[in-house]
C-alpha cells in the first residue's frame, strides 16, 4: 500500500527534514508513526497523502509513483487516501452537513452524497447527532466526525496526523478502538502520534522518527 525509499526532504534554506526515509506499510495494516514535535511526521504524511511535492526519493502510494503523476492523476490518487490533518476544521454546519459539503465538493449528487455521509456517520457512532451543530461537539465527537469526513468516500488508506493530541486518557482509548474497527472493516491506516501510546493491540506495528529519520520498525 505504501512503499516510500531513500527519501530526503529540505527547507528552501538547507535545513534536512527527512532523511533517507525508508517505510513499508502493508494493504490492510494499522501502524503507528511516533515521534516527538518536529521529527517530521506531518510532512511525510502530507507526502504521503500527494499534498506536498516530493524532492528526492520514491513514494509509492496505492501503486502509483507519487512524483511521476500529472496534476489529473494526483487529484485521482488523492480520492483514494482519506487524509486526516493535524489541525482539521469542522465547518460552522451540522454534523451530516459537513460531510454531505465534501462529498458534493466532489461531485457527487446530492442523494449520492446524503446516503454516504449517512454510512459514514453510523461508521463512526455519530449516526444520533445528525442535526447537531459540529461545533458544539465534545472532543471526541468532533475527531470523529473528522475521521467520518475523512472516510466518506470510501477511501483504500487512511493517513490521521496527530489525531489524540488533546484528548483525555478515556478519549484516547475510545479514538484507538474507532480506528481498529476501521482497520478490521480492512481500511489500511497509518496514524502519527507523540509519545505513549495508550494500550493498543501486539498486532498494530508502531515505527519510530526522530529528527527526520526512521529508526526503528
Amino acid at each position: 500500500m505504501i512503499q516510500v525509499s531513500e527519501l530526503h526532504f529540505s527547507t528552501d534554506d538547507g535545513f534536512t527534514v527527512l532523511e533517507n526515509v525508508h517505510l513499508h506499510i502493508n494493504r490492510g495494516e494499522l501502524a503507528f508513526l511516533i515521534g516527538a514535535s518536529h521529527a517530521g511526521k506531518s510532512l511525510l504524511l502530507g507526502l504521503l497523502a500527494a499534498q506536498i511535492p516530493s524532492q528526492q526519493g520514491q513514494i509509492l502510494v496505492c501503486g502509483r509513483n507519487i512524483a511521476r503523476l500529472n496534476k489529473e492523476k494526483t487529484f485521482a490518487l488523492r480520492r483514494k487516501i482519506g487524509f486526516l490533518p493535524q489541525h482539521f476544521t469542522l465547518l460552522p454546519k451540522s454534523v451530516a452537513d459537513n460531510i454531505i459539503f465534501k462529498l458534493r465538493a466532489l461531485g457527487n449528487s446530492r442523494e449520492q452524497s446524503e446516503e454516504q455521509a449517512l454510512t459514514a456517520l453510523e461508521t463512526v457512532g455519530l449516526i444520533d447527532k445528525l442535526s447537531t451543530p459540529a461545533t458544539e461537539l465534545k472532543a471526541i465527537d468532533q475527531l470523529k466526525l473528522a475521521i467520518a469526513t475523512s472516510i466518506c468516500n470510501e477511501p483504500s488508506l487512511l493517513l490521521c496526523d496527530e489525531p489524540l493530541g488533546g484528548l483525555s486518557p478515556e478519549d484516547k482509548s475510545e479514538a484507538i478502538a474507532l480506528l481498529e474497527r476501521l482497520n478490521a472493516r480492512g481500511l489500511t491506516i497509518l496514524v502519527t502520534a507523540k509519545s505513549p501510546l495508550p494500550p493498543i493491540r501486539a498486532s498494530h506495528r508502531t515505527i519510530l522518527i526522530t529528527d527526520g529519520r526512521i529508526k526503528e520498525e
